[in-house]
């Protein structure tokens, strides 16, 4: 059961992009502009970043345990906000905010908890599981607000009641525990500086984030440019995340069995996906396997480095560490757009699918870079990585 209910955290992560089913609905409702309405799904983002960094904060003042709670049922109050006022993009603004905030008390203390109250041969296990419950939120209650929307685009909102659920078996099941501890009662005494090898990590995650939402945001377009106006690409669209699931779930398996080197595939695969995408040329079955590929990234190199980080570290170091890597993920995939444009600039087109083949080349050369250092005994021995 405390695993279920430790995992039960990561269900909020993602759910803020459930609304994105929803926005066409809430943009003519409200008679608010395309770019106001996807603010709406940027705007937890933002807030997000901001809490993750304060978060530590907070921690030291109530503790890790409330600091969770507090963040739980303040993504429980704003996600059902909209169900009494469904008149204010103001308000509605403000609600989303505060969803985003209360993620951002939830996100590095839903991977300290796995460091602190499991021991080594589980954490690995769990981090993939961890991912795959991040995408199950994902699914569910995008399709839940789709369903719900019949009922009214406010109505919808009522899911997000749901994390009140969450809070309470947080509050019932979570033992008190020391945040500063690598174990259950063993209090760390490290220096709570980010070690070096954190650094790269991040800047690769933030690139890889960066390439992944490259690929899932332009799909549609693709797909219709391919397929034509009428088409319907949100079966793929749906499917996408499951295999991200099964990503996750078998991440501990593969981790016990091929370590660093399933970073190395996942990026294959993601280098693979770039390829196919930019390729096509038309083809949409090509299309589709080059989306679909794209799951791995979050089931498999998201959780190679997270666990790669609780290895490393522990207490607030982990958690200053985490953030760091959340921090680049999420300025990887908010500077995307201007870096496709600046690539149909390099390839002087404009056309959807021409920026795919320079990125799979960037982050090819990108990967061979992350091999040579990662085996090269001056450089592993310089950031403190003295074994794995």
């Amino acid at each position: 059961m405390l695993k279920i209910v430790v995992l039960s955290m990561s269900f909020v992560l993602l759910s803020a992009t459930a609304v994105i089913g929803i926005l066409d609905k809430i943009r003519d409702a409200l008679g608010i502009t395309q770019t106001q309405s996807e603010l709406l799904a940027t705007v937890p983002s933002i807030a997000m970043l901001i809490f993750v960094i304060l978060c530590d904060v907070v921690i030291g003042k109530i503790g890790m345990k409330k600091t969770v709670v507090a963040g739980l049922l303040l993504t429980g109050v704003s996600g059902v906000m909209p169900l009494f006022n469904d008149t204010s993009y103001v308000y509605l603004l403000i609600s989303r905010f505060m969803f985003g905030a209360g993620k951002g008390l939830i996100f590095t203390p839903s991977v300290n908890y796995i460091s602190i109250l499991f021991d080594e041969k589980e954490r690995a296990k769990l981090i993939g599981y961890r991912s795959a419950v991040e995408l199950l939120g994902q699914s569910v209650l995008t399709l839940l607000m789709g369903v719900l929307v019949v009922f009214g685009w406010s109505f919808s909102f009522i899911i997000k009641g749901l994390f009140f659920v969450i809070a309470a078996l947080v509050a019932w099941k979570i033992p008190e525990v020391d945040a500063n501890s690598n174990k259950q009662g063993s209090t760390d005494s490290s220096n709570a500086k980010i070690p070096l090898i954190v650094f790269p990590l991040a800047l690769f995650i933030g690139v890889i984030a960066l390439s992944g939402s490259m690929i899932t945001v332009r799909f549609p377009a693709l797909a219709t440019e391919i397929m034509g106006e009428d088409y319907n690409a949100s079966i793929w669209v749906g499917i996408r995340p499951f295999l991200g699931i099964a990503a996750a779930a078998s991440f501990g398996k593969l981790n016990a069995l091929l370590g660093k080197k399933l970073l190395y595939l996942g990026t294959l695969l993601l280098i693979a996906s770039q390829l196919l995408t930019g390729f096509s040329n038309g083809n949409f079955a090509i299309l589709v396997v080059g989306f679909l590929l794209s799951a791995f990234v979050l089931g498999w190199i998201v959780p190679v480095i997270i666990s790669t980080i609780s290895k490393l570290t522990s207490g607030k170091q982990q958690r200053l560490s985490t953030a760091c890597t959340l921090i680049c993920a999420n300025v990887g995939v908010f500077i995307m757009p201007f870096i496709v444009q600046e690539l149909e600039i390099v390839v002087r087109s404009t056309e959807l699918a021409a920026p795919y083949p320079v990125a799979g080349a960037i982050v090819s050369l990108l990967l061979v870079i992350v091999v040579v250092t990662s085996n090269s005994k001056s450089f592993r021995a310089k950031v403190g990585l003295e074994n794995g």
